[in-house]
């Protein structure tokens, strides 16, 4: 005769075993959730033989290997939501289309067979060397991608971003005679992308008191019209910057500011010994440089700019604004190159530099 304390506790058993059951199925679930967001899925496409042709921020591409097909694009896999279709002979509706079913289509294996071998790949990859190199350099390559619009983007322009760029920087400038020394202490970078998928070096302009600002773009192709070779980051307005000020404003309280139009002169004047250099992004010293290096330049201002017309008015421009504010000196270089086009400083060798400015500086 059955009691009703044996009838209770027959109850609770079952009770007990139908939360262990829920338990279970709540941890599995959880373990289950964990995989498919843990796996690389580059690594799980390339197990499973896909082959990418196709890689954006928001998905993958590719052939489609469950059935087999010959259309580069007919495989996508949504690298936010981790789900996957097949554009063709939708495989995705057969299988299911997330991470399990993607495997289960491929391995021609059950569910548990599926969960097994994402299990086996997430507890495999961290021994991988292989796999933490080439994971490695993709990640490089999405913070490449993730800067690549129609726009850029201003977002971009911060120390992280710089650090991760610097190791791109192309042989560009190397081939325009500067050493990696003095491209390292400028923080020349590269690996941007513009809106035409061209391939951009970058220089950071910092401001006088060594904020980031901006990056100027260098297009790193040969053939580049005048106007293509450089576009800058929006929302920067150089009225409130001198380039190299933040280093050139230490030797200021010594001997007076150089000010030349472009970067490059910046830079060989540095590999020439001359630190005490800035650049004003142009041909004009503008109103808001001007009130800069009347707070720096307490020795006064040396203005070398290019061998052109621009710099020539230039040249006049800035010493007539500035001309009762600070001591301002012109230097006006004559070097023509073989076709008669004037040099500007970057242009100029060492010994030449130093000749045009003997008056000013013991160099």
């Amino acid at each position: 005769m059955i009691t009703a304390r044996a009838t209770m506790m027959d109850t609770r058993t079952k009770s007990y075993h139908k939360y262990r059951e829920e338990q279970d199925k709540f941890k599995f679930k959880e373990k289950l959730d964990y995989l498919k967001a843990s796996v690389d899925v580059y690594y799980l496409l390339s197990t499973l033989g896909f082959e990418i042709t196709h890689d954006s921020i928001r998905e993958l591409r590719g052939a489609c290997k469950i059935h087999g097909g010959d259309n580069k694009t007919a495989f996508r896999f949504n690298r936010n939501k981790r789900t996957w279709a097949c554009f063709t002979h939708k495989c995705h509706e057969v299988y299911g289309n997330d991470i399990i079913g993607l495997i289960m289509a491929v391995q021609n294996v059950n569910f548990k067979g599926a969960f097994d071998y994402l299990k086996q790949l997430v507890g495999d990859v961290g021994n991988d060397i292989n796999y933490v190199e080439e994971r490695r350099k993709r990640e490089m390559a999405e913070f490449i991608n993730s800067y690549n619009s129609i726009n850029l983007r201003p977002k971009s322009v911060n120390e992280r971003s710089l650090k991760l760029f610097k190791v791109l920087r192309s042989d560009f400038f190397l081939r325009c005679g500067f050493s990696n020394e003095t491209l390292d202490y400028f923080e020349i970078a590269g690996g941007w992308k513009d809106k035409h998928n061209n391939q951009r070096d970058i220089i950071p302009i910092r401001g006088d008191n060594n904020e980031l600002l901006a990056y100027s773009l260098r297009d790193i192709r040969a053939d580049v019209d005048d106007d293509d070779k450089y576009i800058l980051t929006p929302g920067f307005d150089k009225q409130t910057c001198l380039y190299n000020l933040n280093k050139a404003k230490e030797y200021a309280d010594d001997m007076p500011i150089i000010v030349v139009e472009g970067f490059k002169s910046v830079w060989r004047l540095y590999d020439y010994g001359i630190k005490n250099v800035v650049a004003v992004m142009g041909s004009r010293i503008v109103e808001g440089q001007q009130f800069l290096l009347c707070r720096y330049a307490t020795k006064g201002i040396v203005i070398m700019f290019d061998n052109d017309l621009a710099g020539v008015e230039g040249t006049i421009d800035g010493c007539s604004a500035l001309a009762k504010k600070l001591d301002v000196r012109p230097v006006y270089i004559q070097e023509v190159d073989a076709n008669g086009k004037g040099l500007d400083p970057a242009d100029l060798t060492k010994e030449q530099v130093h000749e045009y400015l003997r008056t000013y500086f013991k160099v």
